[in-house]
C-alpha cells in the first residue's frame, strides 16, 4: 500500500513538472524575439530658435539623438560645419541644422543674403485700416489698392489695383520701446516695382492693401474705379 502511493506521488510530480516545461515553452513562443533598440546618430541641432539671417554660434548648437531613419537629408554632422555659417531660414529650437539652409558669407548677416539678384528690399509706409488693426501677418500676399489723381476738372481721381500679389516678409509698427513709430510693410520686388511703390508714396495717393487668399497667386484684371463708372454701374442719380 506504501510502495501504491509512492508510485502515484511521483507520478504526480513528473507530470507537474512536464507540464511546467511545457507552459514555459509556450509562453516562450507567444512572447516571440525581443525588439530590437532602434538605431540612433548623434545630429547638430538649434539649442533656441535661431533667426533667418544669423551667424551661427557654437552656444547656439547641441547635439541630439535621432532614429536613423528620421535623419533629413543634408544634416549637418558637425558644429565646425556650421559655426560661422549663416542662416538663410529661421531654425526652430531643437530642429536639426541643413546644409541646405546655411550659406558661407563669411560671418555677414544682412538681409541682401535672401535677395535674388534683380530684386531688392524695400519698406512700404501704410496706415491702411488693415495693416493698422493687425490684420496683416508675416507670409500674407497683398494687393496695392490706390487711389491718385489723374489730371484736373471735376472729377480727376482713378481708383485702380496696382502692384498685386506682393509676399509680406515683416510688418513694422510701434513698439513699446518705440510708440510713435510708424506703420509698414516690407517686400522683396524687382526694381521697377520698387519705382512704382516709392511713387505712390511720394505723389500722396490714397493707399489701401487687400489680403488675398493663400489659394490665389494669378494677377486679375479690374477696371479703374471714378465717379463715372459709379453713376454708371450703380445707377446713382446724378
Amino acid at each position: 500500500m506504501r510502495l501504491r502511493s509512492w508510485f502515484f506521488l511521483s507520478l504526480g510530480l513528473l507530470l507537474a513538472i512536464l507540464t511546467g516545461v511545457a507552459l514555459n515553452g509556450v509562453a516562450q513562443q507567444s512572447a516571440g524575439p525581443a525588439a530590437a533598440a532602434p538605431t540612433t546618430v548623434s545630429v547638430i541641432v538649434a539649442k533656441a530658435d535661431v533667426p533667418a539671417r544669423t551667424v551661427l554660434t557654437a552656444a547656439m548648437l547641441t547635439r541630439r539623438d535621432y532614429p536613423t531613419d528620421l535623419v533629413p537629408s543634408g544634416v549637418v554632422g558637425t558644429e565646425t560645419e556650421a559655426v560661422g555659417q549663416t542662416t538663410l531660414a529661421a531654425v526652430p529650437n531643437g530642429a536639426p541644422i541643413l546644409r541646405g539652409q546655411l550659406l558661407a558669407a563669411e560671418g555677414k548677416k544682412g538681409a541682401s543674403l535672401t535677395i535674388d539678384p534683380g530684386k531688392v528690399l524695400v519698406s512700404f509706409p501704410t496706415n491702411d485700416p488693415l495693416t493698422a488693426g493687425g490684420f496683416v501677418d508675416v507670409g500674407d500676399h497683398v494687393d496695392i489698392l490706390a487711389t491718385v489723381t489723374t489730371g484736373v476738372g471735376e472729377n480727376p481721381k482713378r481708383t485702380q489695383t496696382t502692384i498685386q500679389n506682393l509676399e509680406v516678409l515683416q510688418v513694422i509698427g510701434p513698439t513699446p520701446q518705440q510708440p510713435q513709430r510708424g506703420s509698414a510693410l516690407t517686400f522683396i520686388v524687382d526694381h521697377q516695382t520698387a519705382l512704382v511703390l516709392k511713387y505712390l508714396r511720394d505723389s500722396l495717393a490714397t493707399i489701401d492693401v487687400a489680403v488675398r487668399s493663400r489659394a490665389e497667386s494669378q494677377d486679375v484684371t479690374t477696371r479703374s474705379v471714378d465717379i463715372t463708372y459709379l453713376v454708371t454701374s450703380f445707377g446713382i442719380a446724378r
